[in-house]
């Protein structure tokens, strides 16, 4: 799960993410008893539990903490904590398969749940209360036809990052509803701006803009429809969603040649001067992203933006929200499931994520994550990720990012119509045939459902 590289095409992980890119316990032998005696009973012999996690000090640093913390409570069960270096798939082929993974919620997760490769995590979700812990918007992530097979931790937020400056320089602010929106890209546009940066290179970025649209104008619910391989793309409404992207880029709103921006590059477009930008790098005043996509400014740089979440566009349509959710795993060949149990379950307790936290909040250019653990002070939390944690409580639905929940071959028919569009919109003489698309989309779910590679 390369959080390094949130999308990068051919690279493994979490969707190839951030991360391609997560207990009624059946214990094969082992009862809820024991775990409990993992946890609060008399120590056992001495176990080294495998654990394989994303690299890099921004995650392990903070990670760490914690984990030293638990070892204090139960000293006679070690953490081999293992960079991740191959496809989660591949771990889990292996004999046995590490104790641990560091998951994200999506299609990959649930597949391997479907097919009997993780663990039933019920009792740590029922034992901690994590339900109720968690709140509304986070007291289903991770259960596959009904069990948990993923006990989150923590969530990272998309929104529209502005540059203040610039806001203030014309006398904007941020907006509430879409009309509002359209109104400040004029306003830019107007004073010789470029409303919007877009890192055309990563199909993340894509994603998301294709997600808030569908979500805004059809609802959370048909867009979750949609990516499950339920609804299809020749839908009259998923061609209003392509028709309305569209013409953001054709009323100018967009920099040119988005295909040769990368996720490094859209972001710099919002600071005019950045340090280590090319002379023909782009410029732009606003960019739909993923707050990770921070870790490439300065913190000074960072400093210069703000966020607002993606404007309503039908006030009649219900509120959805995209947010990678993380956390753990456990595979159902494991060798030391009760001991992995009892690490999994603490990782989910107030005290480790305020640990983690706290950490995150010493080094300034750690852009971090919200812990979902409702108990953590959330003073210990900086200002923006409590802003962009009001964004998120507040939707009536969180989905997660397609470049998770679609199936490897559906994102395939995405690849060939973002590739399609951008090259398309080089030139102003070209017409963007939107039932060309739909079909091609329509076209690559009908072999997804052939595959079985969505749920059934």
């Amino acid at each position: 799960m390369a959080f390094e590289e949130p999308i990068s095409r051919g690279r493994f992980g979490i969707a190839a993410l951030l991360l391609s890119s997560a207990l009624a316990f059946l214990l094969y032998g082992c009862d809820a008893q024991e775990i409990r005696t993992a946890v609060s009973g008399p120590v056992g012999e001495p176990v080294t539990i495998r654990y394989v996690a994303p690299g890099g000090p921004i995650w392990s640093v903070p990670e760490e903490a914690a984990i030293e913390q638990f070892r204090e409570r139960m000293a006679h069960i070690e953490i081999d904590r293992q960079q991740q270096q191959r496809a989660f798939s591949h771990y889990l082929s292996e004999t046995p398969p590490p104790d641990v993974f560091f998951w994200a919620d999506g299609h990959e997760l649930r597949q391997a749940a479907q097919q009997n490769q993780l663990f039933d995590l019920s009792d740590i979700w029922a034992d901690n209360n994590l339900a109720e812990a968690y709140g509304r918007q986070f007291g289903e992530v991770g259960r596959v036809d009904g069990t948990f097979r993923l006990v989150p931790v923590g969530s990272f937020w998309t929104v529209i990052y502005y540059n203040k400056e610039v806001f203030e320089r014309h006398g904007l602010v941020p907006p509430a509803t879409w009309e509002e929106f359209v109104t400040i890209c004029e306003t830019l546009l107007a004073n010789g701006e470029t409303p919007l940066s877009i890192a055309g290179q990563s199909i993340y970025h894509s994603y998301l803009w294709f997600s808030y649209l569908n979500i805004r104008l059809n609802g959370p619910a048909f867009h979750r429809r949609l990516m499950e391989g339920q609804e299809s793309y020749t839908d009259e409404r998923t061609a209003r969603v392509w028709e309305s992207w569209i013409s953001l880029f054709r009323q100018g709103y967009f920099i040119e040649r988005p295909n040769v921006t990368s996720e490094s590059g859209s972001i710099k477009a919002l600071i005019p001067g950045v340090e280590d930008s090319p002379l023909t790098a782009k410029e732009a005043v606003m960019t739909l992203a993923p707050h990770f996509s921070l870790r490439h400014l300065s913190p000074e740089s960072a400093a210069e933006l703000d966020f607002f979440r993606f404007p309503q566009i039908d006030p009649d349509t219900s509120v959805g929200e995209i947010a990678t959710i993380v956390g753990y795993v456990i595979p159902a060949e494991a060798a030391h499931r009760p001991e992995a149990s009892a690490f999994v379950g603490y990782m989910a307790s107030a005290e480790a994520q305020a640990t983690q936290i706290a950490r995150i909040a010493e080094d300034p250019a750690n852009v971090g994550f919200i812990p979902l653990h409702r108990d953590v002070d959330r003073a210990l939390l900086p200002v923006a990720a409590r802003k962009a944690e009001e964004i998120i409580r507040g939707a009536d639905e969180v989905l997660p990012p397609l470049a998770l929940a679609l199936p490897r071959s559906m994102q395939a028919g995405f690849t060939t119509v973002f590739d399609g569009i951008y090259r398309q919109l080089n030139s102003s003489e070209t017409e963007i045939d939107v039932s060309e698309i739909q079909f091609t989309l329509e076209e690559a779910r009908q072999q997804a459902l052939e595959r079985r590679d969505y749920r059934q």
